[in-house]
């Protein structure tokens, strides 16, 4: 590449090498090459005026790369069109023939670099609860998103005006209300995921018996209800009471753990949870504290089980940190988008 703020020397993205040179070329190992168009995004008025421009571009021979300072609120919509960028930032998406790359780290690094998703104790859940409201394509109001969060209506605003200068979403304003539309929902449920997956810095691992996995997830339940401690169960356990089977059972019920004023170890035991080591734990309870596993969770059945499980989007989050996980979180997104 030619772009003047490309790395001297050579630098990975998956497995593209990206170098150093005076032309723009794609070359791929099997000895076919192709032409990169480079486009400034400065020199366009609109994100519209950009994708056509880019579009024309495209020609048999020819792949179109839009480079510069890309702003943050034209990226969805260059993603959604299939149109390659590269921002100074270090924030990279590119749809070229045979290759799919995204990344948010490449050439220098960021000096100051402001998160898509905060990390304070509200904004996760009230990002949750958009994702779960706009299920069905919806655009819920500011004050229904802080009610069905639990939060207060300004932490919602604030979450939602930083989603929207992120490009994430849009705010569709009538005479009383402010709507939120959700532009990029894969990317935004895939931060989510990244930011807020299970476990949370506190986890323990324990036994508590039963002939299977479904068992346990009935017992400890039962437990939880009947002791007022709040819990949920996810991972793949989770997916298999919300009907995404695998061909071999999960080793372990993984749960989130609202402890309230008590430590993790005494909600365990008080749970019937026996501490044990890793390897021979058939449980595993992580700490809630931002109540964002429990939020929104239910009683489930399976089979003669019940087990109280936590909203499917919850746990498709935070099934990309088990085993095979991605293909059980795939099956689990058909079940989230037809209302589950």
């Amino acid at each position: 590449m030619s772009l003047p703020w490309a790395p001297l020397a050579d630098q990975h993205l998956a497995e593209l090498i990206v170098r150093r040179d005076s032309r723009d070329f794609l070359s791929y190992s099997d000895g076919i090459a192709l032409e990169v168009r480079v486009i400034d995004p400065a020199a366009y008025p609109t994100v519209e005026a950009l994708i056509f421009a880019a579009k024309a571009e495209e020609v048999p021979g020819r792949v179109v790369l839009v480079a510069g300072t890309v702003p943050l609120n034209w990226r969805s919509e260059l993603r959604s069109a299939l149109v390659s960028f590269m921002d100074v930032s270090g924030v990279v998406e590119l749809n070229w023939p045979r290759i799919r790359v995204s990344a948010r780290r490449f050439t220098t690094s960021v000096q100051r670099e402001r998160s898509p998703i905060s990390l304070q104790k509200g904004h996760a859940r009230i990002i949750q609860e958009l994702l779960i409201a706009t299920t069905q394509g919806g655009s819920p109001t500011i004050g229904e998103i802080a009610f069905g969060a639990g939060a207060n209506p300004a932490t919602a605003s604030r979450a939602i005006s930083q989603l929207a200068e992120q490009g994430l979403i849009a705010k569709v304003r009538d005479q009383k209300n402010v709507a939120a539309l959700v532009k990029d929902r894969i990317a935004l449920a895939e931060r989510l995921a990244e930011r807020t997956a299970w476990p949370h810095s506190e986890v323990l691992h324990g036994y508590l018996w039963g002939r299977s996995v479904w068992e346990v997830a009935d017992k400890l339940s039962k437990a939880a209800s009947q002791r007022g401690v709040g819990i949920a169960v996810t991972g793949r356990t989770g997916a298999a009471f919300l009907g995404v089977l695998s061909t071999s059972s999960p080793s372990t019920v993984r749960c989130w753990v609202d402890t309230g004023e008590a430590n993790l170890e005494e909600t365990a035991g008080v749970l019937g949870i026996e501490p044990a080591p890793e390897s021979e734990a058939n449980v595993t309870i992580s700490g809630d504290p931002w109540r964002i596993g429990t939020h929104r969770r239910r009683s489930i059945n399976f089979d003669e089980w019940s087990a109280t499980i936590s909203h499917p989007l919850r746990v498709w989050c935070d099934l990309h940190s088990e085993p095979r996980g991605t293909e059980y979180a795939a099956q689990l997104w058909g079940v989230i988008h037809r209302g589950g």
